[in-house]
């Protein structure tokens, strides 16, 4: 029994306007983001990954941003 994945692809294969391999493309990406988020193994990962890039993002803004302004590589000079 094919997937519904593969049911999209089979429907819009040898179909060249760019509007519908546009919404093609789009449902195969919803279908992809609904069996991922169904792994419950992937969306921990997932959900670790978000929370150790967050923490280091907020970690840079911190250490940046400590009330200095970047200064211009050129001061005075307009490009």
């Amino acid at each position: 029994m094919a997937t519904l994945l593969e049911k999209i692809v089979d429907e819009r294969v040898g179909q060249t306007l760019v509007g519908t391999v546009s919404l093609a493309v789009d449902r195969i990406a919803e279908e992809i983001a609904r069996e991922a988020l169904g792994d419950e193994t992937f969306r921990r990962a997932l959900r670790e990954l978000v929370r150790v890039r967050s923490q280091k993002l907020l970690d840079q803004l911190l250490e940046n941003g400590g009330g200095s302004k970047p200064r211009s590589k050129r001061p005075g000079k307009r490009q």
